[in-house]
């Protein structure tokens, strides 16, 4: 249980992103959004935005850290919750997707990050 007293339910880890920019499009939708990345895995993020995202809706995610840019990573909205400031939500990448050009990149480009991010945690920790 963590602090709340709730279930943790995630499986893997999440690390503080600092420096890790978000946009994202939503499936169907033209304009991109922009947001502020609450914590980063490879198999998914959680992002503050200033609207909501319905459960279930499909996304291409892109990420930026120093110019090192993954494009259109398909994702899925697991959840989105209402906050003083806005919205935050839960996305899971879903870069084994029929839809995710060049899959095996993405999931390699993911693990790098998430190794980036899990290795500044041990050497602040």
């Amino acid at each position: 249980m963590n602090q709340l007293g709730t279930h943790e339910r995630r499986s893997f880890p999440r690390y503080d992103a600092s420096g890790l920019s978000i946009s994202l499009r939503v499936k169907g939708r033209l304009s991109r959004l922009q947001g502020s990345i609450v914590d980063f895995n490879r198999h998914g993020v959680a992002v503050c935005l200033d609207q909501p995202l319905k459960k279930d809706c499909q996304c291409y995610v892109t990420l930026n850290l120093a110019g090192e840019v993954l494009h259109d990573i398909v994702g899925v909205v697991h959840n989105c919750t209402t906050l003083d400031y806005g919205y935050r939500c839960g996305i899971r990448f879903r870069p084994d997707s029929a839809l995710q050009f060049d899959a095996e990149t993405v999931q390699a480009q993911l693990q790098v990050l998430e190794d980036y991010f899990a290795g500044s945690l041990a050497e602040t920790g």
